[in-house]
């Protein structure tokens, strides 16, 4: 049976717990969660102690504002890109073939009810909601995931915001993404890990939701049966290259509805200044802004995931966009 994991502070000490109820949607938000008794660090820490027995203490009341990522800083970040079609023809990569991957910084993760700091250098702030899968298995080069095995690598599930800034990721040197996409507190998380049984794994993948508002007007929302790359042939295509171990992290993709859309133009100049880092900037900061605004000091970002099969809210997340001068 799926347990609600979260991970949270008391007394200036850092708890894993169980969730009994709901989760809170605001960080004012209170919930009843059962703590651990466990010394567990890292998310990995923690999956051992659950599988060994790890019994639950006497349940309290605590605020949203006290939840961490339950996800830990020791992962690994393995993101997918352009993983639903709606968001690969808004980027103007309809025929996707291949399964694009990138990285980012752990030290992006923030709690899901933390504000997300834009900072002074960034003009093209963005959102991308996507759902987490945290890996419960070691993969290596010998490892093969179908729908029989899939159990064996995923402990379960996430919902995460991987926060983006337009104008680094396609200012930098040929387009690398890695630094746009890592700035402290990108990738809000949580706050519930909901931790799947073997064989809960596979029908659970296959009936999420993600959705994502700003200032309270919808933007995005997707389920699952989108993905082009589902998780189970992407962890056997990374584990090819990759070694993965308990507690990393694999980021789905996220569906249409970004800020960021792709013009003929906006193509167009990343292809004419490939080559040419500050004119490629200025032109992704003159092409990218002719549409909606991007995230602004002020601008509340919520987010949600739920199981399709009853329509049952798993975790959600409430953001506020702080900036610096």
């Amino acid at each position: 049976m799926a347990r609600s994991i979260v991970r949270f502070t008391s007394g200036g000490n850092i708890r894993w717990g169980v969730l009994h109820g709901p989760p809170p949607e605001t960080s004012t938000a209170p919930a009843v969660v059962a703590p651990l008794a466990t010394s567990a660090v890292t998310t990995a820490d923690l999956l051992t102690a659950l599988a060994n027995g790890c019994p639950e203490e006497p349940a309290r009341t605590v605020v949203g504002q006290s939840f961490l990522s339950p996800v830990t800083t020791d992962a690994q970040l393995v993101c997918q890109g352009l993983n639903y079609r709606a968001h690969a023809e808004e980027a103007a990569h309809v025929h996707r073939r291949r399964n694009l991957v990138f990285s980012k910084a752990a030290s992006s993760l923030a709690g899901a009810f933390d504000p997300i700091l834009r900072p002074g250098e960034v003009q093209l702030l963005d959102y991308e909601v996507e759902i987490g899968v945290v890996i419960g298995g070691c993969l290596d080069r010998n490892t093969q995931v179908g729908a029989d095995t899939l159990g064996d690598y995923v402990a379960g599930v996430v919902l995460c915001n991987d926060v983006s800034a337009r104008d680094v990721m396609f200012g930098a040197s040929f387009m690398q993404w890695f630094h746009g996409k890592s700035f402290r507190g990108f990738c809000p998380c949580g706050p519930v890990l909901i931790l799947l049984d073997r064989d809960e794994v596979v029908p659970t993948l296959a009936n999420l939701r993600i959705e994502l508002s700003v200032n309270g007007e919808q933007r995005q929302t997707a389920d699952t049966s989108q993905l082009i790359f589902p998780p189970g042939q992407t962890l056997t295509e990374l584990s090819a290259w990759l070694d993965l171990k308990p507690g990393d992290l694999l980021l789905t993709g996220t569906p249409g509805g970004v800020t960021a859309t792709a013009s003929a133009e906006f193509v167009d100049a990343l292809r004419t200044h490939l080559f040419d880092d500050d004119a490629r900037l200025d032109a992704t900061r003159r092409e990218l802004t002719r549409g909606r605004p991007y995230l602004q000091p002020g601008d509340r970002i919520t987010a949600s995931l739920a199981d399709l099969r009853d329509g049952r809210l798993l975790a959600a997340h409430d953001s506020t966009i702080t900036g610096t001068v």
